[in-house]
């Protein structure tokens, strides 16, 4: 870590209270006490490289493409997932007039979490799929 650059991660109040007393509050006091500028930024953690794993690995959304048909046919993870976007997380309208879903790359880790557990929760009652070691299977 630089000294002129700290970076924390937060994951809930007490954890965060004993961070910053003891990381950040001698950090900022360091330069303050120099009489510096700073700027603090705060921002939600994107979701993970293991989660991402998880759902297009031969996770969720390989399992999905393999188990799940709609009127007897088939369609790939990458179709399944331009499905699940506009259902549960929202569309784009583009010029001329087709929809496109919302992109899940800006998602945070919770609101990925969220997503997927609505993907995994209507593709098990809708479409009936059978998740297998998905845990395993990033």
């Amino acid at each position: 870590m630089s000294e002129s650059a700290i970076t924390l991660e937060l994951f809930n109040r007490q954890q965060a209270f004993a961070v910053i007393k003891d990381q950040l509050y001698p950090f900022l006091g360091k330069w303050l006490q120099a009489e510096k500028t700073l700027t603090l930024t705060a921002r939600l953690k994107k979701r993970t490289p293991e989660q991402n794993r998880r759902y297009w690995g031969r996770g969720v959304l390989a399992q999905i493409a393999e188990q799940a048909t709609v009127n007897g046919k088939l369609y790939s993870a990458e179709v399944w997932h331009e499905q699940f976007k506009r259902m549960f997380i929202g569309f784009d309208e583009l010029p001329n007039g087709q929809i496109i879903g919302k992109s899940s790359a800006a998602l945070t880790t919770a609101e990925f979490c969220d997503f997927c557990t609505q993907v995994e929760a209507y593709a098990a009652t809708e479409l009936g799929v059978r998740f297998v070691d998905l845990e395993r299977n990033q």
